[in-house]
């Protein structure tokens, strides 16, 4: 009978009292401390092998009896976190030894967390069969390795892999049917493809690439921020690789936008129900902020859209750009949008035209918000504006958008 230890956590505060003045002793320190404890524990079940420190190269022989340990352990959950704290472009990774797990040992692994490690499969690795959540970061791994080793985890249900750049695709054709949480985070990739019919929270920042997920009946959520794109081209994306969209939060930086209407889309984004759009106006784009209007046309059956706006000073009050009259008429109305709310509203042309048209056609709205504040960091635009600049875009607010409206309507500028 196996007596069960259910957790082992080490880092480097908690085993070395947060002395790093003297690395090398503080390295021997660390290195003392697990293996007393490993030492105490021998012989007892496992459950949980964490050990977070900065990796260094006299480490390599211990981080290798450290997992050895937890093969015979019978370990179920095992992290390693290895990244210093200023990493840089460092190629000194762990390389993990996969070859220490044997078929036993892989089957009750559930929960793999690994950073600032390297990763290469062995020749007869047959993947993690009850693997349930896998955390990735900092990874160096082919894009060959790292397919063949999720398309062997047929039970993993939530996979995060952060900065780990492959200079390829990050592609997974065979089903991952029980996939439901899948987070990409600056990554350099140049696609990212699943087979995962059940998943349902997708978190991506990165380069604008292609995201395909041809197989997803409903994702719930999808929060995705992209590196420098032309707003319709993103729009063009989601419309045809992900059309299954329910709530979704989407931010471009730098933001491009084209003086565009309709780009003849084919598809829709018939599911999506709740729209956050977190868009940087930069002075080259004040007059085209009206053509954002294109979204509501992919999109027919929004129910609550938020629009928060980061801009330049140029936005203030600016007269340029073309008026809703000049906009094609949209078909059909708005008529499941209930609730529009905007931050960083200056009182430009661009934004008021885009408040009234979606106003005028949306005959189910309920609450309409305005913002003068933003709620936007200012990293790209440092805010120097005056505070009657504020008061007078509230006003401008009031005086434009309270005409028109139905009395049902809750109208609030803030």
């Amino acid at each position: 009978m196996w007596t069960i230890c259910p957790k082992l956590s080490f880092n480097s505060v908690g085993a070395c009292g947060g002395d790093r003045r003297d690395e090398k002793r503080s390295e021997q320190n660390f290195v003392d401390n697990v293996n007393l404890v490993l030492q105490k524990y021998r012989g007892k079940e496992v459950e949980n092998l964490e050990v977070r420190f900065a990796f260094d190269g006299m480490l390599v022989d211990h981080l290798t009896y450290w997992i050895s340990y937890a093969v015979s352990s019978r370990t179920k959950n095992i992290a390693f976190d290895l990244a210093p704290i200023r990493w840089g472009g460092r190629d000194d990774r762990y390389i993990f030894p996969l070859e220490l797990f044997d078929s036993e040992s892989i089957s009750r692994l559930q929960c793999i967390q690994l950073s600032f490690v390297s990763l290469k499969l062995p020749t007869h690795f047959r993947g993690f069969q009850n693997l349930r959540k896998l955390d990735l970061n900092l990874l160096h791994v082919t894009r060959k390795d790292l397919e063949n080793m999720l398309s062997n985890c047929d039970r993993l249900e939530w996979l995060s892999i952060v900065r780990c750049h492959l200079n390829d695709e990050l592609r997974v054709e065979s089903p991952l049917s029980h996939l439901m949480y899948l987070r990409v985070v600056n990554c350099i990739v140049t696609k990212v493809q699943f087979h995962a019919t059940r998943l349902s929270t997708f978190e991506y920042k990165g380069r604008f690439v292609p995201i395909i997920f041809p197989h997803c009946l409903k994702m719930e959520t999808a929060n995705i921020f992209f590196f420098k794109a032309v707003f319709q081209h993103a729009l063009g994306a989601l419309l045809n690789d992900i059309p299954s969209i329910q709530n979704l939060t989407l931010q471009i930086l730098p933001l491009q936008i084209e003086a565009q209407w309709d780009l003849g889309y084919q598809h829709k984004l018939s599911q999506l129900r709740n729209v956050q759009l977190l868009v940087h106006i930069f002075e080259e784009y004040v007059d085209n902020v009206l053509y954002l209007v294109s979204f509501l046309k992919a999109a027919p059956f929004i129910e609550k859209l938020e629009v928060h706006f980061g801009g330049c000073q140029e936005l203030w009050f600016a007269s340029r750009g073309p008026a809703r009259h000049q906009l094609p008429h949209p078909g059909r109305e708005y008529s499941h949008l209930k609730d529009i709310h905007v931050t960083g509203y200056k009182g430009a042309r661009g934004q008021l035209e885009l408040l009234l048209h979606m106003v005028e056609h949306a005959p189910a709205l309920e609450a309409l918000t305005v913002h003068t504040t933003q709620l936007l960091p200012e990293a790209c635009f440092p805010d120097s504006t005056a505070p009657s600049f504020f008061d007078d875009a509230g006003r401008h607010a009031r005086d434009h958008l309270g005409q028109g409206l139905s009395p049902k309507v809750k109208f609030c500028v803030v």
